[in-house]
């Protein structure tokens, strides 16, 4: 039996708002045996029947795939196997000195119809391939889905202490006949962000490329641990702690969170 795993590997990838199976247009035009070159023809079938970029394909021109997308991880239909990012294949070889070519990545249902407009042996068995591979995906969509819900719960949750704190920063300030402005905010904020993730949120940001807010980018995890220490924050300042002394005990409050976070999962 063809091993199409190591032919044609499809990859998931989170591409606009959701989880989406992708081929390498490259290696789906090797398998097929198109005589045409691949430019010629992948251009062609884009321009013949409509297809749309960024809906149904994306463009690469990195050597390695896997390097355009944090989120693309090898996958394997059949025992559910996903490699870590530096196991995953190249999909794109550096060629006409040191430019890499670039690769048309398509979503399944786009790879569906090209092995299909081929109608040949090679076509029928690799379409039906991706077929599997949707079913499985639909298998696994429902975990999926609570993991995504689980994420956005605990996005929520540390935006709801965001405001409160500092709301209790403010009055903690009043009291004291002091005027909070906004890098006082800021402090706050990049105290917590430097205890979570090890670095400011404008760090975080050059560190991984990103625009906007961070919150919208990181972990579950990570998120659940802001929202502990932004709610634990708010009644330190209660308190009438001053800066340092509520940045030396959340500190330990963090270091708690996290041995009793490993106790779970152990």
């Amino acid at each position: 039996m063809t091993d199409f795993n190591n032919l044609v590997p499809v990859t998931k990838t989170q591409l606009n708002g959701k989880l989406q199976q992708t081929v390498s247009a490259k290696q789906l035009h090797r398998f097929l045996g198109v005589g045409r070159d691949f430019s010629n023809w992948i251009k062609g079938r884009i321009e013949q029947y409509g297809f749309t970029l960024n809906d149904d394909f994306f463009i690469f021109d990195s050597p390695i795939l896997v390097n355009q997308s944090a989120n693309n991880e090898q996958y394997f239909p059949n025992g559910g196997i996903s490699l870590p990012n530096e196991l995953t294949p190249n999909l794109a070889k550096n060629t006409r000195r040191g430019r890499p070519e670039k690769d048309y990545i398509l979503t399944i249902g786009t790879a569906k119809e090209l092995a299909m407009i081929e109608n040949n042996e090679k076509g029928r068995a690799i379409r039906k391939y991706f077929i599997r591979c949707e079913e499985h995906l639909k298998e696994i969509a429902p975990a999926i889905q609570k993991k995504a819900l689980n994420r956005l719960k605990a996005r929520l949750e540390v935006a709801d202490y965001s405001r409160p704190m500092c709301d209790a920063l403010t009055i903690q300030r009043l009291s004291l006949g002091k005027e909070t402005k906004p890098h006082h905010y800021t402090n706050e904020f990049d105290m917590i962000n430097r205890i979570v993730l090890g670095m400011t949120a404008k760090a975080y940001r050059k560190a991984h490329n990103l625009t906007g807010d961070i919150r919208d980018h990181i972990t579950e995890e990570q998120l659940n641990h802001l929202a502990y220490l932004e709610k634990s924050n708010i009644t330190l300042i209660d308190m009438g702690w001053n800066y340092e002394k509520r940045k030396a005990e959340l500190i330990k409050l963090s270091q708690s969170y996290m041995i009793r976070l490993l106790g779970k999962v152990a």
